[in-house]
């Protein structure tokens, strides 16, 4: 279930991503259309293709119901479930959201907890809270029938309550590149070619502009069996087979390649004019948070075989810091960090 407190701000967050989105893409195709003399289709009507005629506040909502319906979860009233009355109490008692300083900040968390609490109150249940804030975690604590946890992957794992002999199989599996460990890794490999990594760092003088070409997987580290959750635990009826979705962490060491291209202004041409660039490699670790489907079939028997489904990892946006970036490639004959300065 999801209060309508949060379901106001998750709906606030996509629409200011929706609308961040729509202004870089109105320059950047702006800075084409105007770049190669374009004159059809027009900007407004390639926004209009991309955005289906459709505003960032529309999307936002269209998305967030799609959600709703496709996950069937519950919207609660809060304002129908919880009363001034309470609100005020706990605001000048300083309970829990609520504490010293800015407490009118808290009003939000709070209206939406004690709906949650209305709502176990009145159905006679206890409800897991999934939240990392502090302040849920300590409304929480004064409750008796609100549990916190801080991460979702974990309540999931609570309510599929899979047998803990199966993280054992799983893990013992992710290990053996010869069961099937390297079916995922592959597949690892090819997600992270996807993922979207750029590069920031600045010339010891002059400009550079950097290019991070597609990221090269060479090894995984795999986590330890307490920190594989099940997310997902489901018996198929017509074999003897189960579905599991898992919920873990993956520690990725990948070669990066950038590419460095150097400029210096003329100020006398009033031009940039090129000095060269270089490919600077980079063996970098990424942590993802990875969610794998796998097949287990005959579970527990001698018979037992797992079978790679699907993954999807989380490492699309990530960021890597250059700092300052020598023009000249280093003079140390020892160093190979960097491919020779090229005109």
């Amino acid at each position: 279930m999801l209060t309508s407190t949060v379901r106001s701000e998750v709906v606030r967050h996509l629409e200011e991503a929706a609308s961040q989105s729509f202004r870089s893409a109105k320059k950047g195709i702006g800075q084409a259309i105007h770049a190669f003399g374009t004159k059809h289709p027009t900007r407004d009507e390639l926004l209009n293709q991309i955005t289906g005629g459709r505003t960032p506040t529309q999307f936002a909502r269209e998305r967030f119901d799609q959600y709703m319906n496709d996950s069937g979860c519950e919207l609660l009233d809060d304002e129908g479930l919880v009363d001034t009355r309470t609100l005020f109490r706990d605001y000048f008692a300083g309970e829990p959201p609520f504490g010293a300083g800015k407490k009118k900040s808290e009003f939000p968390d709070a209206l939406a907890l004690n709906a949650l609490e209305r709502t176990a109150i009145d159905r006679e249940i206890g409800i897991l809270v999934v939240s990392k804030d502090g302040d849920w975690k300590e409304f929480c604590r004064h409750s008796d029938h609100l549990y916190y946890i801080a991460d979702l992957e974990r309540a999931l794992a609570l309510v599929a309550d899979a047998p803990p002999v199966l993280r054992k199989s799983v893990l013992a599996w992710l290990e053996d590149d010869a069961r099937g460990g390297a079916d995922l890794q592959s597949a690892v490999a090819v997600r992270l070619e996807d993922a979207e990594i750029t590069a920031d760092g600045y010339p010891s003088f002059g400009q550079c502009q950097l290019y991070v070409w597609a990221a090269e997987l060479n090894r995984i580290a795999w986590p330890g069996e307490d920190e594989i959750d099940i997310i997902e635990f489901e018996r198929q009826a017509a074999e003897n087979r189960l579905r599991l979705v898992l919920s873990l962490p993956l520690y990725l060491v990948a070669n990066i390649p950038v590419e460095v291209s150097f400029s210096l202004w003329d100020g006398i041409d009033k031009e940039f004019l090129s000095m060269g660039g270089r490919t600077i490699e980079l063996d970098d670790e990424i942590d993802a948070q990875a969610t794998i489907t796998l097949d287990i079939c005959d579970p527990g028997t001698a018979d037992e075989e797992i079978v790679f489904v699907d993954v999807e990892i989380d490492a699309s946006d990530y960021e890597i810091d250059l700092g300052e970036i020598d023009v000249f490639e280093s003079e140390d004959p020892d160093s190979n960090e960097d491919e020779p300065l090229r005109e």
